[in-house]
């Protein structure tokens, strides 16, 4: 178990996860069972969970001190060292219908990001000459360690690529520094919306390529069409069972014509697994 994972655990949910060997996340819900999951399954403990336990987790992830991480925990995580990041849901404190923060923290997931330094032969066409990219994948089908690593290798061949960090999940950045390898030529927003990126960032720093993680809606499309527009190729993921599922989809059908490639991931037999690519295509 990473240190920085076992850091941000009470002694009690550590007595019951150090043994499973290569957790991914930790699910600790006040009254409910502690859920651990690795890479290969998923452990429902007999320990219930309690309300120390989730204070333990937010004191440690905190510094001790919930005021500094405020904005963060408006948005419901608090990024961590080793590139962990904690999840939070409880109860919304709102002013005029805009959500302030979060208090009465009820419930937490702790996920630990994951390197895996390796990329399937069905993709090196792709990297080798890169264009614009889709990664289609269900919950938990291990997008965002592609995208990760897929970020790294075309930047470590000196493409300037600007990765949008909606929710700090891809740079796990701390203190203004990224604790996961994005590669030499990568420069990172992190903690602001798409649409606000695209129309800012985007502009300023002239990247070749834009990379980021789980597009959502009509106005995060809209800015990617945009970009392809202004010659920017675009790397990106989005939720889907299959690649098909997300191009018959009216909204998303919009990127048939920016997106060349296709890459589809399968949680069978193992998170990551490529199920299907697709290139230099018009789906």
């Amino acid at each position: 178990m990473k240190p920085e994972l076992k850091k941000l655990l009470s002694p009690s949910i550590y007595n019951n996860t150090y043994r499973l060997g290569n957790v991914t996340e930790i699910r600790i819900r006040i009254g409910r069972s502690l859920v651990v999951l690795s890479r290969t399954r998923r452990v429902k403990c007999d320990y219930i969970c309690s309300k120390s336990d989730i204070e333990y987790v937010l004191a440690v992830a905190s510094g001790h001190s919930l005021y500094a991480v405020e904005e963060s925990i408006r948005l419901g995580y608090i990024a961590c060292e080793g590139g962990i990041r904690v999840g939070l849901v409880g109860e919304a404190v709102t002013n005029n219908g805009v959500l302030v923060t979060l208090k009465n923290i009820s419930s937490v997931v702790i996920r630990v990001p994951t390197e895996s330094g390796h990329i399937s032969s069905t993709i090196l066409p792709i990297l080798n000459n890169f264009t614009s990219t889709l990664i289609v994948s269900p919950p938990y089908g291990g997008k965002t360690t592609l995208l990760r690593e897929m970020v790294k290798r075309i930047s470590n061949h000196d493409q300037d690529i600007l990765v949008i960090d909606e929710r700090n999940e891809l740079s796990a950045t701390v203190n203004g520094i990224a604790t996961l390898d994005l590669g030499d030529n990568t420069d990172v927003m992190m903690g602001v919306d798409k649409v606000s990126c695209y129309e800012s960032a985007v502009r300023t720093m002239s990247p070749r390529i834009i990379a980021t993680d789980e597009i959502f809606g009509n106005r995060e499309i809209d800015c990617i069409i945009d970009a392809k527009r202004c010659g920017i190729s675009v790397l990106a993921t989005v939720h889907g069972s299959s690649i098909d599922s997300v191009i018959s989809d009216k909204n998303y059908a919009r990127l048939i014509p920016i997106m060349d490639n296709y890459i589809e991931l399968s949680i069978l037999p193992k998170a990551g697994t490529v199920s299907e690519v697709r290139c230099n295509c018009l789906c």
